[in-house]
């Protein structure tokens, strides 16, 4: 379950990170901020279900998201959509009004059956040792400057395990917060955070760190030197794996495989468009309905599944990418979250002008021979709006007035007066 995996998180000094052949002992950096975890633990019993309808929305918000994100630029891309959900799922537990109804319209369900739904799936997420998967949160905020509602903290604790952090906002709160990014992705990414501006007072956060070796590892004989052709047409030498599989995907415009990671509870897919499909094209036409249907095509207990030797090759690779997520989530229907004028946040703080003012994602992935290493922060910051100044208020004394001199420490007048003739 969902608290079982926090706890594996938490005990990651005990976790060894491997790189190629040498075997490093994770060392977990030191957090100073105070954590009140054991004030807001799970109290909910509800354990939810994991619903074909709320697949197929999570799909669906997947892929747009994911449309929405590739920059079409020959870059490559990535994003972890299960991450993004989580960490606007934390947002939406502090929404009202508007703003909730936009988020809960993004994910096609109503607030209570998304926390209960995320929390069912994220509970189905099993790891074990050759093949990890830990999911964590966090919500840091200005030490006095909210009056935070105790059931928006206790909300994110029942369905999200969400720990909850009293910060200055100060320099040591930046390093906190990106340590605890490192601590939750193994190191894989080590700052989310540049610096902490003065309007900042909450930040939300989600923690997606995956590390799976292949069920059948790659030898040596299985790699070779093979010329791999770029979008822009340039041409270069990668290490190509070659393997043989068994399960494979098709739809009028692609073809693709499924390679098993250790205990065969997640697999890594490869999909190729047919020659002459544009691969931005193909993913404009990727949506969840098209991957649900795509997926369905690999279903061996289907009748009429055809088995056939699959000999499937694909490169190794590593790279992260980092990108703001407002302009994405503003297309897809998320609009007023992002407005100082229209955010409705008062299910965090009834009088607070809360707004979010960024959603942000890096992810990171090392693919090769021994498995995939992959890992996501989504991070939401909340900003309070300043109030508008003031008209400025000129007061001359140009006809009579009262005067008084007064003792500051009582507030009582020493001396009082008039002046109505000068």
């Amino acid at each position: 379950n969902l608290s079982s995996q926090n706890t594996l998180a938490l005990s990651l000094s005990a976790l060894i990170l491997l790189s190629g052949s040498a075997c490093k002992p994770f060392i977990e950096k030191k957090i100073a901020s105070a954590d009140m975890a054991a004030a807001y633990s799970r109290t909910a019993t509800e354990k939810g279900q994991v619903t074909d309808e709320f697949k197929e929305n999570l799909a669906s918000f997947s892929l747009s998201l994911f449309q929405k994100s590739v920059t079409k630029d020959t870059k490559n891309d990535l994003v972890s959509p299960l991450s993004a959900a989580v960490c606007l799922a934390l947002i939406n537990n502090g929404a009202a009004g508007n703003t909730r109804a936009q988020l809960e319209s993004l994910f096609g369900m109503e607030t209570e059956e998304l926390n209960r739904s995320l929390y069912a799936y994220t509970s189905t997420l099993t790891s074990s040792k050759d093949c990890e998967v830990n999911l964590a949160n966090s919500i840091w905020f200005r030490e006095n400057a909210l009056d935070i509602k105790p059931d928006f903290l206790q909300t994110n604790a029942n369905w999200y395990g969400a720990n909850a952090y009293a910060s200055p906002f100060d320099n040591s709160t930046l390093q906190d917060i990106n340590n605890w990014c490192y601590n939750h992705t193994k190191g894989k990414i080590s700052k989310i955070l540049d610096r902490i501006e003065t309007e900042d007072v909450m930040y939300l956060i989600n923690a997606l760190d995956f590390e799976a070796k292949w069920w059948t590892e790659y030898e040596n004989k299985d790699i070779s030197d093979q010329i791999f052709y770029s979008y822009d047409g340039k041409q270069s030498t990668v290490k190509m794996m070659h393997s043989e599989e068994s399960r494979y995907l098709t739809s009028d415009t692609s073809v693709g495989f499924t390679k098993s990671y250790m205990g065969g509870n997640y697999s890594f897919v490869g999909i190729l468009p047919n020659e002459g499909v544009d691969i931005y094209d193909y993913i404009d036409n990727l949506d969840g309905e098209a991957w649900m249907k795509l997926w369905e095509s690999a279903d061996t207990s289907r009748e009429d599944y055809v088995y056939r030797e699959v000999h499937a090759s694909m490169p190794e690779f590593t790279y992260e990418t980092d990108f703001i997520l407002n302009e994405i989530l503003q297309s897809l229907g998320v609009t007023d979250m992002f407005s100082p004028d229209m955010a409705n946040f008062t299910n965090i703080d009834e009088n607070a002008p809360l707004y979010c003012a960024i959603v942000k994602q890096k992810a990171f992935i090392e693919h090769d021979r021994h498995g995939t290493k992959a890992a996501a922060i989504t991070i939401g910051g909340m900003k309070c709006m300043s109030a508008a100044p003031a008209e400025p208020l000129y007061i001359t004394l140009d006809r009579p007035f009262v005067y008084a001199i007064v003792d500051n420490a009582n507030k009582l007048p020493l001396f009082l007066g008039a002046v109505t003739n000068l």
